[in-house]
């Protein structure tokens, strides 16, 4: 998909989410088949298109242990069942694993922002 595509469809579909990663999250996702939550037992997701630098500072606030990120994306059509809450304007969580095979995977690549 391209980022206009990507755009596209976040406007058009609610359920249409974006997962910022980094290749070797992205890699271990795609082979797992499933998002994990992390230390806080959330998953992260948005329906904000950025490039990696504006993601950095938006979603990952700048932190250094987050160098990096943002570089791949996964964009999920996500079941209606999900239970999804916003966090902020930028920001939803999912406070479970996302299994891929439950859901739709639209795009996973490098983040064309």
């Amino acid at each position: 998909m391209t980022g206009d595509e990507i755009i596209l469809a976040i406007l058009s579909e609610q359920h249409v989410f974006l997962h910022y990663t980094d290749e070797q999250g992205l890699s271990g996702i795609l082979h797992e088949g499933v998002i994990r939550p992390d230390y806080k037992g959330v998953v992260y997701l948005t329906q904000e298109p950025m490039t990696q630098a504006q993601a950095h500072t938006n979603i990952f606030i700048g932190a250094t242990t987050h160098s990096g990120r943002a570089s791949h994306l996964l964009v999920l059509r996500l079941d209606n069942g999900l239970p999804i809450r916003r966090l902020t304007d930028y920001e939803f969580s999912v406070d479970q694993n996302i299994k891929l095979h439950q859901h739709e995977v639209l795009y996973a690549g490098l983040n064309p922002f």
